[in-house]
């Protein structure tokens, strides 16, 4: 076969894999119900923070005003040797409202993963029985502990809650800050639909909730305390591994909202650092793994084969805009995305392929820094 058939081939096969997989998404995401349950357990909100000064009040304030009845949760913040004024502001917070408190964290040096080592011993310090993360840099609704803890129907183990950039005057926006809030608006939108299909690939730890006694089930991070991130996703691969339920929360009230990205460079960073998580799957979960391989592979050869030949690059790109525009219609409608920002994605889906390839490669070579985000 000559490389150009090859290519096609392949082209042809991760591209059908991509169309079948959105399909799927979009009705997992038709799928979801909201929740049930009127149960009130203990819960304890744990939040890692390292120089939070700027975001920790916000984040406090929105938490000591949840619905929530008081008594029944705790905010525990694990100070991971902030060198700014963050432990004295958590501090005045504790002083005021009694299910606030802060731990400094130890052995942050000794730590290969710094984010898993300062929520380890917020979760060890804690005792609710519904474990609930969020980071320093986002804000909870009102109703948030409230309606995330409503998700937790008999049997359900993890819930994974949807967050985005928060984004007030979208006409003024950084074109980076649009991009961001769209793309995660899709990669959410994606895990949510998974997890309706049955399949759980993706959450973010911005806003994911765990019960105790699943967390100590799976020895909580420490099959995973080697890999510098996925405190998120890598655990709920362990979670899924261990057979433990897993949902998506879809009402409005459980969606938390985080700092937008401040420029090109902190964003690639943070992808990258996202896509190293890739070829942990090969592991923990094989066939998000290949999917993640297959998108790689459609959008890189999407511009190749422009080269190659014209008509299966036309056919790439048409097969992913029909898949596509479908699912992030249902997306639009479940996730409450206003029109204005919508019409944002003809933009994305042509800087996509080369979004995806570039972070893909920076992910799989671990070219990244940590920052937090």
């Amino acid at each position: 076969m000559t490389t150009q058939m090859i290519l096609t081939v392949i082209g042809l096969l991760t591209t059908a894999v991509y169309v079948v997989y959105t399909m799927r998404f979009a009705r997992g995401l038709q799928r979801l119900k909201s929740a049930t349950s009127y149960e009130k357990p203990t819960v304890s909100v744990v939040v890692a923070a390292r120089n939070e000064s700027r975001n920790i009040q916000m984040l406090l304030t929105s938490l000591v005003n949840q619905s929530y009845p008081p008594e029944l949760f705790e905010i525990i913040i694990a100070d991971d040797q902030s060198t700014d004024d963050t432990r004295e502001k958590i501090a005045a917070f504790s002083e005021k409202w009694s299910n606030v408190r802060c731990i400094e964290v130890k052995d942050r040096d000794k730590a290969k993963s710094p984010k898993k080592n300062a929520l380890s011993q917020a979760i060890a310090a804690g005792t609710g029985e519904i474990i609930l993360t969020t980071d320093a840099d986002c804000v909870a609704a009102r109703f948030w502990i409230e309606s995330m803890v409503a998700c937790f129907e008999e049997g359900v183990d993890m819930v994974a809650g949807y967050s985005r950039p928060k984004i007030v005057n979208w006409k003024d926006t950084l074109f980076i800050q649009r991009y961001e809030y769209f793309d995660v608006f899709v990669l959410f939108s994606a895990a949510a639909g998974a997890i309706g299909e049955g399949k759980a690939f993706s959450c973010s730890g911005q806003n994911l909730a765990y019960r105790r006694q699943a967390f100590d089930t799976v020895c909580g991070f420490s099959h995973i305390s080697h890999l510098v991130s996925g405190d998120d996703v890598n655990l709920m691969q362990l979670m899924r591994i261990a057979g433990k339920k897993i949902k998506y929360a879809v009402n409005a009230h459980t969606f938390v909202y985080t700092r937008p990205i401040e420029s090109m460079s902190s964003f690639f960073n943070q992808r990258a650092r996202w896509a190293s998580n890739l070829k942990v799957q090969i592991g923990l979960n094989t066939e998000f793994f290949l999917y993640l391989v297959a998108v790689a592979a459609m959008h890189a050869l999407s511009v190749m084969m422009i080269f190659y030949d014209w008509r299966v690059a036309v056919l790439i790109w048409a097969a992913r805009l029909i898949a596509e525009f479908r699912f992030l219609m249902v997306a639009k409608e479940r996730f409450l995305i206003e029109s204005d920002r919508f019409r944002f994605y003809p933009i994305w889906f042509l800087l996509q392929p080369l979004y995806i390839v570039m972070t893909a490669l920076r992910g799989a070579l671990s070219v990244y820094k940590w920052h937090g985000r």
